[in-house]
């Protein structure tokens, strides 16, 4: 891996230093990244851990640093403060890691708890910020953030560098799981849901604020190159991670410009927690928070910054921008240009072959799947070589290639609930799990593919200008290939996508749902379930009804009380509708037909986050932006009239998207050979859909 870093301004008159280049290489675990050192303690040791503290140009002195222990969401455990200490004249400090855990923590001395293995991470608050040696003078606004990794892993090369650069990247991968609000005596909580799915993802994030930001020299990331891992996937494919350092030095020079004055009552500190409008928490918080007050700090001001991206309007944009300083700013070369929003993104690209007689590792991906361990699925449709099924990490590691036939793949792809991936390709449907692929032969081309929470898996294909919807009856687990039956034909011209509802027995045991599919015209397909033989369009143990949209449909996804959001690919509406007295009616201010306030653009392939809000790739020819619109009480606009806008080197044409369980939006463009994730922007719900359709998790946060 080749890292380029950008380098801030150091010196009286800030200079630009030299392009700074560090090296390492990424691979799955938490154990590989890139700010440990090859010298490290064996487990079970003591350790010392290092950092300090820069702001812009100058050490923060006497600053203090606090150590925690990120809280066990639901579980009664609260993140924890486990250690203290402050900073010297360098700008420097030290905790050290008793080797017995469960030991008392005390001072600068902390012990691992017993029972779960926490995130540890490091919030700095005051000190003298001016490098003038006045003991009296403090910042008390002066606030950063980073992290460490987690407790059991940690050792003595474990080092941060604490800049607005770091705290922007960690705020950036840690923000949903960010609380800004007092809980339990801790101003400034993480909290994970860390004993169940969302364990692994604790263990990358690390790795993803690393592709941002190089945590061990304080400085922005200009790409990365990541190495392949595993034996699904040939050694000599690989990934550039692409993050936009602009903007990451862009926000950190906002934030320099409070932190670099002699305390809070500096007007930069003002202008910044006034123009830094918090995210209504009903649409954009990971907790139950009625609302959150201004910023006091600007680790609490990075957090508004990055969950309400619009800051509540170009105005208070443009108020932020001007403190940066232009090029006088300590990280450089930052945005020159005022941006629309503050989300931040990475592009992942690949133009590695699989092997000699394959296609790309990523070429015209058509759509993204999310699983259980939060590994990406794309599947792709290079016009040579049939496309690809690949996956990759959370933090960008190529781990999956695989040609799934030569047929190339209609439409899509997704995960069932014992974790196979199913692709269409020519004629058969193809079900893979760790390195074994078995084919089921379906006699027409796939097009849509999605399962239910009972292993069944669906799929939609086009005869004659007809649609019809398929069911493979206990697919995610067969031992050999079953016929597909079809249980519809009269789901319009154009059925591309398609999801299962959830259904039970009043038990809480899931049973055969519903399945809707878009059409193609100005409805939606429900296809139920039904032994009625003598009911209109009855058709081997399901009926087809239709229901009206707002447009020609396209995208689809469901909410946890089964509620319907549909999008239309020509007029841009989105229709959202929830089952009232066995009807669908609109949900209120539904349906959103005004699509060009928050840069709707020939939307396609919608999905939800953890909050119900709707996150839209937007497909008009040239376009390089995704929109959000929030359902929480009535479609209310989220994203700018121009959308969250990327340039096009990492966004263009999107057509699939799907929100992590970290947050993180993931878009899949037209013929390009990479994909973008949005970092932390989306609240996190859980995956895959099947699987939640079966433990009752379904579009909920993990």
């Amino acid at each position: 891996m080749i890292g380029n870093s950008f380098a801030r301004l150091t010196g009286s008159k800030r200079n630009l230093l030299a392009l700074m280049a560090s090296s390492a290489v990424f691979t799955a675990g938490c154990a590989n990244m890139a700010t440990t050192a090859s010298s490290t303690a064996p487990l079970g040791q003591a350790a010392t851990l290092s950092g300090k503290i820069h702001g812009g140009n100058q050490p923060v002195v006497g600053a203090t640093v606090n150590l925690y222990f990120s809280g066990l969401k639901g579980s009664g455990t609260p993140a924890a403060l486990a250690a203290t200490t402050t900073t010297d004249s360098a700008g420097s400090f030290a905790f050290n890691r008793d080797a017995t855990n469960g030991d008392p923590n005390t001072g600068n001395t902390f012990s691992c708890p017993l029972g779960y293995d926490p995130l540890v991470y490091v919030i700095s608050t005051g000190g003298n910020t001016q490098n003038n040696g006045d003991s009296t003078q403090n910042n008390a606004a002066a606030a950063f953030i980073s992290v460490y990794g987690n407790c059991m892993e940690l050792t003595a090369a474990n080092h941060v560098d604490m800049t607005e650069v770091t705290t922007v990247a960690t705020m950036a991968a840690v923000q949903q799981f960010f609380n800004p609000v007092p809980a339990s005596g801790i101003h400034n909580s993480i909290i994970f849901d860390g004993t169940g799915q969302q364990s692994n993802i604790v263990t990358q994030l690390p790795a993803t604020i690393a592709l941002l930001a190089d945590p061990s020299a304080g400085t922005a990331v200009t790409s990365t190159t990541i190495a392949a891992s595993g034996s699904n996937v040939d050694p000599s494919v690989s990934v550039i991670a692409t993050p936009e350092p602009g903007k990451v030095n862009l926000l950190a020079n906002i934030l320099s410009a409070c932190i670099n004055g002699p305390n809070s009552s500096t007007p930069a500190c003002g202008t910044l927690f006034t123009s830094a409008t918090p995210p209504n928490t009903a649409y954009t918080a990971n907790f139950s928070t009625p609302s959150f007050s201004q910023a006091i700090d600007t680790v609490q001001a990075v957090y508004y910054l990055l969950t309400n991206p619009g800051s509540g309007g170009s105005g208070n944009i443009a108020s932020l921008f001007g403190l940066a300083g232009g090029v006088s700013g300590p990280y450089q070369p930052a945005l020159a240009t005022q941006p629309t929003d503050w989300t931040i993104a990475i592009s992942y690209a690949s133009t590695s072959t699989c092997s000699s007689a394959s296609g790309s590792f990523i070429n015209s991906p058509i759509d993204i799947n999310i699983d259980s361990l939060n590994n990406v699925w794309i599947d792709n449709v290079q016009a040579t070589g049939g496309g690809n099924l690949s996956e990759i990490s959370g933090a960008g590691v190529p781990l999956t290639c695989v040609l799934q036939g030569t047929g190339k793949s209609l439409g899509g792809a997704t995960v069932d609930n014992l974790g196979n991936v199913w692709t269409g390709s020519g004629t058969s449907l193809y079900r893979y799990n760790n390195g074994t692929t078995l084919a089921f032969p379906a006699t027409v081309s796939p097009i849509g593919v999605t399962a239910d929470g009972l292993g069944n898996i669906y799929f939609t294909a086009v005869t004659g200008g007809v649609g019809s919807l398929y069911q493979i009856p206990g697919g995610a687990s067969a031992s050999a290939a079953i016929a597909p039956i079809q249980i519809s034909n009269t789901v319009g011209p154009n059925p591309v996508r398609l999801m299962p509802d959830y259904q039970n027995n009043g038990s809480n045991v899931t049973i055969q749902g519903n399945i809707f599919v878009s059409t193609g015209t100005t409805s939606v397909a429900e296809v139920s379930p039904s032994a009625n033989l003598a009911a209109p369009g009855y058709l081997n143990g399901f009926v087809t009804s239709t229901i009206p949209t707002s447009g020609n449909s396209y995208g689809i996804s469901l909410g946890p009380q089964n509620n319907l959001f549909v999008s239309a690919v020509d007029s841009g509406a989105i229709t959202g509708l929830t089952l009232s007295g066995g009807n669908y009616v609109p949900l209120n201010n539904f349906p959103f037909t005004t699509p060009g306030t928050i840069g709707i653009a020939t939307p396609t392939a919608i999905a939800v986050d953890g909050r119900l809000n709707v996150w839209i790739p937007n497909n008009a020819t040239g376009n390089t932006s995704v929109s959000e619109l929030g359902s929480t009480n009535g479609a209310f606009g989220l994203s700018p009239s121009t959308g969250f806008q990327k340039d096009a080197s990492y966004l263009t044409s999107g057509r699939a998207l799907a929100v992590d369980q970290a947050g993180n939006v993931w878009v899949a463009g037209d013929g390009t050979n990479f994909i973008t994730e949005i970092v932390g922007a989306g609240v996190p719900i859980f995956q895959p859909y099947s699987l939640g359709l079966q433990k009752g998790r379904f579009q909920k946060i993990p």
